[in-house]
Formats: structure tokens, C-alpha cells, sequence
């Protein structure tokens, strides 16, 4: 049975006047290391059990800790480790262990003990990873998406998972379903998830209604008989008409004129309709999935209330990618998935996805990736060149902290700090022979990147630097690499 030492309480009030206990534990997202598809597929969720977790490449087993093995040669053998606070508290911390390639948080280097907020994003070496305090209920649902995805891409997110079995539940029920989530977050796949599992022979129907005129929607749902307008030349099936025996997804519902709300709302009472121009009543079984992007609903969004009641009294809420930052490596490997040249990330600019907000959400993901695809079809990797200025910007990199780098492992030392366990903490010296080095020229990347055809990994390689060393003197010297791949000259 797993140790609970590692598990963190929450009281929280209840509704009955009393109180129920929360219990959190500390889980590692291990998203991958970007320069292969595979590992990112393989993205995986581990449970921290013990008070202290040791990572590394060949982290030493120590009675009382569990380890971490990354499979990843930019990782020491090792190279950090994670410890619940002492107190007790809802806090975690990280500590580096004078590794090779330093150990960051949230793209910042750890230079001491640091906090642990959930959601933060950890680079070890190449390798990222997401830490998390998450429910046994959260776990539960992660371990069921992964077992049967509701979407093609299963979730790692807690919150996202959760979502998911609650949707996967409903789905073969007759209710109507209100999803609600910004811009991006993919309420579409969503809605088609539901269909799919619903069991319903029909087919989903899908209208944007933000996008169609607004004295055209009623037209679009119910159609028309011929001569109905001037323009009604024939008769016109409408979407619900269209949809029978399935499910019609109305998205950005927020987006419907209210009186014609008042319409679905009488058709959502008992299935019945009459087109424009016509005193037919057609009966239609459809189920009835809706979406908005107005997040704070009960803040003036246009869905008339008695409407809201009826899709659903508790919308279902979408998390934004920037709260589900951990499926980035298994949405990029999913969008990457038709590339059959082996092209994958260099290690940097990976690590730059994993920091940006997505304001744009999963729809912003994908144009970034599926653009840098093709810009990056001339060379072996994904890099910084191939990914817009504004998400390359999110890597704090100081190129003033660079050092020599060394592939041997330190030879670990004990200090005079222990852990709450008793046994030494091992924390590995800094090699004496570490120098700091100057930053390349613009003679010097010039002429490498010239002799490279413009391949800034190359570039890295022959110089001997970090990847995102380079690309920033490169972007400081207000070079143009991609010229040099015909042979130009900046």
C-alpha cells in the first residue's frame, strides 16, 4: 500500500453545514524531451508516494525515497530532488542538485530551495515535466481518460480529465449539454466526443452561430418553404430537420438573437417545428449540444435563463490550455503526427511552447505547429527560427550564465542538511573547471552559419554551445539565419 506521507489535507465547508476533507497528492506530469515524438506520446503521469523523490538519469536508490528515472543523456546522473515542506504545509519544493545542465522552474534556474506551485513547469536537462496536486478522484479520472480518451489526444490535466468522465456520462443520457470555455479551447471536438459516444444513429450537425447573419439563423435551424421570402426559390431543409435522429451543436449560442432563443426554447420543450412559410409541424429527435465562450455567464451573457435551465443547470467549463499546459507535448505529437521525416524539436524551442500563455488556446497550438512544420521542412528539427518572436520570447536565457559544459557527473558530496527521514542530502559540487565564456561573435556565426546553410543546430553543435545561446546572439546581432539557406548573405 502506498506511503501516505506524501498526501496533503484540505477541510473545506460543506453544504450541509459541516465540513468534508480534501486530500492532495503531489504527481509529476512527465511530458517528454521534444526531440522525439515518441517520448511525447508517451507523456505520463507519476505519483510521488514518499516525502522526497530523487531525479535523474541513474538516480541511487536511498531508503525512504523514491526515484525518477529520465532515460535523457542532457540529464545528470543526479540531478534533483523534490521534498514536501517540513511543516507539513500545502508546499513542495525543488532543489538542484548540482546538476550538469541546472534544473528550472517556470523557465527560471534554481539556484536554492524553491516552491512548488501546481502547475508549475520544470526543465531537467532536455526533459519537461508539469508538478501537480491533484485528488484521488483526479487521479482516477487521468488513469480512465488515458484508458479510453474521450478525445483523440488523452488528457494528463485534472481538471480537464474530471470534465471528460463527467462528459462520458452524460453522453448516452437524452439531457443537452451547455459547454463553456474561450475561444480555442475546442468545444467542437468536445461536442463531437459526446455524438460519438451518445449511441443516436443520426448525424452531428454544426452551425457557428456568431457567423451567420443574424436575420439568417432562424432560416438555417428550421428552413423554409418555397416562396417564403423573395429569395426562397425552393424549399430549404433546416439543421434541426437535418440533424434528426442525431445531434445539432449550436456554438457561440451566446451569439443568438434572444427572440429567436425563445423559438429553440419551445422546440427544446417538445421537439416540434414549423419551417419559415409554412404551417407544417415537423417532430425532430435530436439532442441538443450548445457552446458559448462567455465564461462568466451570470455577467450578462446573452442566454436567456429559462434557455440556460434547459441546456443544462451547471454549464461544463473547458479549461484553457494555459491550465492544461501538460497535454502540450501529446497535442504536438498528435498535430505531428503525418510527418514521416523525423523532424521533431530542438530542445529549446520545445521548452518555449511549454511556456507560453496560448491566449489562443489548443486553435493557436495547432496554426503554430502545423506553420513551423513547414518552415522547418528544410532541417532536422522544429527550432526557435520556426516559431513566432512572441512564444520564443517566453525562455528567460541569460547568455551571461552559460558555462563549459561537461558530460561527466560531479561525484556527489553529503552537506550538513538532511531530509526529515534522517539521511544525508547528496547535493553534487560544481566542477572547479567551469569557466564562463564569452558569447560568440557575429564574424564567428556568420561564417557558421554560412558553412551550416543556415542550420542553427548545426551551428550549436560545431560552436559547442546551447542551442538557445546561439539563437540568441543570432536575434541580438539582428542576423537573418534563414537567408543563408540559398546561399544569401546578412
Amino acid at each position: 500500500m502506498p506511503s501516505q506521507d506524501n498526501v496533503v489535507s484540505q477541510t473545506i465547508p460543506h453544504r450541509s453545514g459541516g465540513s468534508r476533507e480534501v486530500v492532495r497528492r503531489g504527481v509529476l506530469a512527465v511530458v517528454g524531451d521534444g526531440a522525439s515524438l515518441d517520448s511525447l506520446r508517451a507523456a505520463r503521469m507519476v505519483p510521488m508516494t514518499a516525502l522526497s523523490l530523487d531525479i535523474g538519469r541513474r538516480p541511487p536508490a536511498v531508503e525512504g525515497r523514491e526515484t525518477l528515472t529520465l532515460p535523457d543523456g542532457t540529464v545528470s546522473s543526479l540531478h534533483a530532488r523534490i521534498q514536501r515542506a517540513a511543516d507539513g504545509s500545502d508546499m513542495f519544493v525543488i532543489q538542484d542538485l548540482g546538476s550538469t545542465n541546472g534544473t528550472y522552474v517556470d523557465g527560471r534556474k534554481v539556484l536554492g530551495p524553491t516552491p512548488l506551485g501546481s502547475g508549475a513547469v520544470l526543465f531537467l536537462g532536455s526533459h519537461v515535466l508539469v508538478f501537480r496536486l491533484v485528488t484521488a478522484a483526479e487521479m482516477d479520472a487521468i488513469e480512465e481518460d488515458a484508458a479510453r480518451p474521450l478525445t483523440p489526444v488523452p488528457t494528463l490535466s485534472p481538471t480537464l480529465a474530471v470534465t471528460a468522465a463527467k462528459l462520458r456520462r452524460l453522453a448516452r443520457s437524452e439531457a443537452e449539454i451547455l459547454l463553456v470555455g474561450e475561444t480555442g479551447v475546442g468545444k467542437e471536438v468536445f461536442a463531437t466526443a459526446v455524438h460519438e459516444l451518445s449511441g443516436r444513429t443520426g448525424k452531428l450537425v454544426a452551425i457557428n452561430c456568431a457567423a451567420i447573419p443574424r436575420e439568417l439563423v432562424e432560416s438555417e435551424l428550421f428552413g423554409y418553404e418555397k416562396g417564403a421570402h423573395s429569395t426562397a426559390q425552393a424549399r430549404k431543409v433546416g439543421l434541426v430537420e437535418a440533424a434528426n435522429g442525431g445531434t445539432l451543436f449550436l456554438d457561440e449560442i451566446g451569439e443568438m438573437p434572444i427572440e429567436l432563443q425563445s423559438k429553440l426554447l419551445r422546440f427544446l420543450q417538445d421537439r416540434r417545428f414549423s419551417p419559415l412559410g409554412s404551417t407544417r409541424v415537423i417532430e425532430a429527435d435530436i439532442r441538443i449540444v450548445a457552446a458559448t465562450s462567455r465564461v462568466a455567464l451570470e455577467k450578462g451573457a446573452h442566454v436567456q435563463e429559462a434557455l440556460l435551465g434547459r441546456l443544462g443547470a451547471q454549464p461544463i467549463v473547458l479549461p484553457p490550455l494555459r491550465d492544461r499546459i501538460e497535454d502540450v507535448g501529446r497535442l504536438c505529437a498528435y498535430f505531428l503526427r503525418d510527418v514521416t521525416d523525423g523532424r521533431t524539436f530542438e530542445p529549446e524551442a520545445f521548452k518555449a511552447l511549454m511556456l507560453h500563455d496560448w491566449p489562443l488556446n489548443v486553435r493557436e497550438l495547432l496554426k503554430v505547429i502545423t506553420e513551423a512544420e513547414v518552415l522547418s521542412r528544410s532541417t532536422p528539427a522544429i527550432g526557435f527560427e520556426h516559431l513566432p518572436s512572441a512564444i520564443v520570447s517566453k525562455l528567460q536565457l541569460d547568455i551571461g550564465d552559460e558555462f563549459e559544459d561537461t558530460n561527466v557527473d560531479p561525484e556527489p558530496r553529503p552537506l550538513d542538511d538532511t531530509d526529515r527521514g534522517g539521511a544525508e542530502l547528496l547535493v553534487t559540487s560544481a566542477p572547479t573547471t567551469r569557466l564562463r565564456r564569452p558569447a560568440p561573435t557575429r564574424e564567428e556565426l556568420v561564417r557558421e552559419l554560412t558553412e551550416s546553410k543556415g542550420s542553427v543546430a548545426q551551428v550549436a553543435r560545431r560552436l559547442g554551445r546551447q542551442y538557445a545561446v546561439v539563437w540568441r546572439c543570432i536575434q541580438r546581432y539582428g542576423i537573418d539565419a534563414g537567408s543563408f539557406r540559398s546561399g544569401g548573405h546578412v
